[in-house]
């Protein structure tokens, strides 16, 4: 199927002269490891350039996992456009802010969670060799994941949040984006696209990866699933792309490879509209190879690979934290274990009851050890990514994205001409996309824009603003200008809601508790006025501050996420090496762990402020509200809510959590001697009829809602 196509001159066929090898834009691509060839695709007939994959495995230093090991095929992906984007966004978003050393980026963390789960995938190929795990199958693993954060916009999960804001302004307020969309219209012919409700980065990875493939001249085929990939341009042969067997050598990645990758990072069934039918069920790989999709999204109980990860290099670069979670890739195994989700779970949910997975389980002896991999979650939420000064900073970094996105209606172009050599391909189903440009909100409709969009969006808004200093972006300059003298938005108060008797509370949007706080200040809260240095009074208005909900669990809401582990006692791990039809089947926990909470879920209402100048008063006016909502006959003595001085030093977050005085909000009705590490309970039996949801008894009396 393949032939060379270069002629001497005479007619006749010969080699193509040795040259440096172009990718499908142009460009050169680095050293080659075999001389580029053309090939002629025998379906449509066309002729493409391509290479072969390098022969040689790279290694690189981490200073997390130490070495991590990078094959042929990995090197082709890693050296792509997306993955390299990765460089340029920070992990953790606005944390630096708060803890300095925190300017890891999503590519430390991604090569970081595809060397953990090689490993954990060859210790249970060596321990299990019934499980029939292939090379293909750890190297697809591995890949999704160095893969799965490629849909991350700026500032990681800040851009996420940006994109909620921006649906529901336009949505309340479309008289803000009428001038910009106007614009849009006359200069390009079409409406601008509209933002769903939700936005899910796992979709945009999937997006993502079919860029980085594209770019290779790849493409996954849904009508041939064991071929080999689609050739649709210059770049890697499809037939010399994928598992290196050695001596030249190929197992080529096919396109039901390719889609188990996708399926790992998504967690579930793809949901993709260019599939030819929309999809129940797992394609990549069969039922007796479940387990594999446990690693990077473990879709039972949460704790994966990816996890692992973040959790280590977040802590050790936050306050120096030691975690190292190496022994549950040590004990893995994997065994059956019933469903723990039935209601959720794609598989059980149309049945009469849960079935029975084969998933990773662990040791008994563990279950502790997986009560504080848990607890580390919301320990690094409480105090490092949702930290009073990291919090500031993203929602005021949210409100400088918002003003850009109403002014600047092609802050970015899509693409450039398509005979350019610069051109970077995209897959084939944006071929007749219509819209040259787009605003930031819309940067992950279309990958080459996407790949322009990092944490330096911000200099580019700057940039533009100083190229046209009207009166109407003095806004967002002056947002810009607050980002850079580190003058964040700041907490005012901090309330905790209890679980079950502040239900209605909770179920309040934070507009309507913001409506509530206003009116009720209206009423009660305007006897004492406050004034500027200069005497003008002040009036506390909707847009000086902001009501953030905040939702602290393990990372399963309000269950416990042990209870939906499954683990083997020592006397069935001496069934492992059964077949797989004969595997043991793991248990649920029965006795809970001491270090196990009363309850898994935390509710707090915080308010920050936009100024400085009016934070006494709305100080003032949150003490004036919650006086008015307190029961007094419920109240303990001596109880008090928790506010919080103006904090003009601007200090870091400091280098052990346990050592912030305010990093633990106080509860309504909580005495000044109470202390909330009081609550743990002495090991109980768990009954099979126990709903882990339900707070026990005692556990909310001390909250006043």
């Amino acid at each position: 199927t393949r032939s060379t196509l270069h002629s001497n001159g005479n007619n006749a066929m010969s080699p193509a002269p040795r040259r440096r090898p172009t990718g499908g834009n142009g460009l050169v691509i680095g050293t080659p490891s075999a001389q580029p060839r053309k090939v002629r695709d025998p379906a449509s007939g066309n002729v493409f350039t391509v290479r072969d994959m390098s022969k040689d495995a790279r290694d690189c230093n981490d200073n997390i996992h130490l070495d991590i090991k990078i094959p042929p095929a990995v090197q082709v992906i890693l050296d792509s456009a997306p993955v390299q984007r990765l460089v340029n966004l920070k992990q953790l978003g606005c944390a630096f802010n708060a803890y300095p050393c925190t300017t890891h980026t999503r590519k430390e963390h991604s090569l970081g969670v595809m060397e953990i789960v090689g490993r954990l995938m060859s210790s249970i190929q060596e321990k299990q060799p019934c499980l029939n795990i292939t090379g293909k199958d750890i190297l697809c693993v591995r890949i999704a994941g160095l893969c799965h954060d490629l849909g991350h916009g700026p500032y990681s999960h800040c851009y996420e949040a940006f994109l909620k804001a921006a649906y529901k302004n336009e949505k309340e307020h479309p008289e803000q984006y009428e001038e910009r969309n106007a614009r849009f219209r006359e200069q390009f012919g079409v409406e601008m696209p509209p933002l769903p409700e939700h936005y899910e980065h796992e979709k945009s990875s999937l997006m993502m990866i079919d860029s980085a493939l594209a770019a290779e001249g790849l493409e996954i085929d849904w009508d041939a699933l064991d071929e080999p990939l689609k050739q649709i341009g210059d770049g890697i042969d499809r037939e010399k792309f994928g598992l290196d067997l050695g001596k030249g050598n190929v197992d080529p990645f096919t396109s039901r490879d390719w889609i188990f990758i996708k399926e790992c990072i998504y967690g579930g069934p793809l949901d993709e509209p260019h599939a030819p039918t929309a999809q129940v069920g797992f394609v990549g790989r069969e039922k007796k190879k479940e387990f594999l999709y446990d690693a990077v999204n473990n879709r039972h109980n949460g704790l994966d690979l990816d996890k692992m990860d973040y959790y280590i290099r977040d802590g050790r670069n936050a306050y120096g934290g030691q975690s190292n979670w190496s022994i549950f890739i040590r004990d893995a195994f994997v065994a059956k274990g019933l469903c723990p989700n039935p209601h959720t779970c794609f598989e059980c949910k149309n049945k009469e009851g849960p079935v029975k997975h084969l998933m990773i389980c662990y040791p008994k002896k563990h279950v502790t050890l997986a009560m504080d991999f848990f607890a580390t979650r919301i320990r690094n939420h409480e105090n490092v990514y949702t930290h009073k000064k990291t919090k500031g900073a993203e929602l005021q970094m949210v409100d400088l994205l918002l003003e850009a996105d109403k002014h600047f209606e092609m802050l970015l172009p899509t693409c450039v001409d398509h005979r350019s050599p610069f051109q970077f391909p995209v897959p084939s189903r944006f071929d007749g996309f219509r819209f040259k440009r787009l605003p930031i909100s819309r940067a992950w409709m279309y990958p080459e824009l996407f790949l322009r969009v990092d944490d330096s969006i911000v200099s580019i808004i700057e940039m533009r603003v100083l190229e046209d200093p009207s009166p109407q972006h003095n806004c967002l300059m002056q947002l810009i200008n607050d980002r850079r003298m580190h003058k964040f938005y700041k907490r005012v108060a901090e309330v905790e809601i209890g679980i079950e008797n502040g239900k209605e509370f909770w179920k309040k949007t934070e507009d309507e508790i913001k409506k509530e706080f206003l009116d009720d200040y209206t009423r009660f809260g305007g006897e004492q006025a406050r004034h500027t240095s200069d005497g003008n009074e002040l009036v506390l208005n909707e847009s000086d501050f902001i009501v953030e909900k905040r939702e602290l669990h393990y990372g399963r809401k309000d269950k416990n996420p042990v209870s939906q582990m499954r683990f083997l006692t020592k006397r069935d791990q001496s069934k492992l090496s059964n077949p797989v039809e004969d595997l043991p089947t793991a248990e649920e926990v029965e006795i809970l762990p001491m270090n196990a909470p009363r309850s898994y879920l935390r509710h707090t209402v915080r308010l920050f402020c936009r100024s400085n100048e009016k934070y006494e008063l709305l100080s003032h006016a949150f003490e004036s509200w919650m006086s008015h909502r307190t029961d007094e006959r419920r109240a303990p003595p001596h109880s008090k809510l928790k506010l919080f001085p103006i904090d003009e030093s601007g200090e870091e977050g400091n280098s052990e959590p346990d050592s912030q005085p305010d990093s633990q909000p106080v509860i309504l009705t909580q005495p000044d001697d109470y202390d909330m590490t009081d609550s743990l309970p002495s090991p109980r039996k768990r009954k099979k009829s126990d709903d882990s949801s339900i707070v026990p008894p005692g556990a909310a009396k001390k909250r006043l809602f």
